[in-house]
């Protein structure tokens, strides 16, 4: 019973972070994604360069996100499955005693 319980709160720790940085990264992410348009308004080389690399830098932020969201939600399946088969555990205990 106690493991069921560190792993829970071992999990739910793991997701909580994973949501922190989900949304670190979808922060990010736009705020490269503005500086790629601001960049892009000058007639300047050197800044559609950086722009270019800010606009890269937007979509690998971008991909992160969307990694931290799958985990998380892969997380909370192993979650639910582990209250499900802990409450399943104790109900066989019941029934064979």
């Amino acid at each position: 019973m106690q493991n069921y319980q560190d792993l829970k709160n071992a999990l739910s720790y793991i997701n909580s972070e994973l949501n922190r940085i989900e949304t670190m990264a979808g922060s990010l992410s736009t705020i490269e994604h503005d500086h790629y348009k601001k960049l892009t308004n000058y007639d300047d080389r050197g800044l559609i360069d950086i722009a270019v690399e800010e606009q890269n830098a937007a979509r690998q932020l971008g991909t992160m996100k969307h990694m931290c969201l799958a985990m998380a939600q892969k997380i909370e399946g192993i979650m639910s499955a582990i209250d499900g088969g802990e409450s399943g555990e104790s109900g066989q205990r019941a029934e064979t005693h």
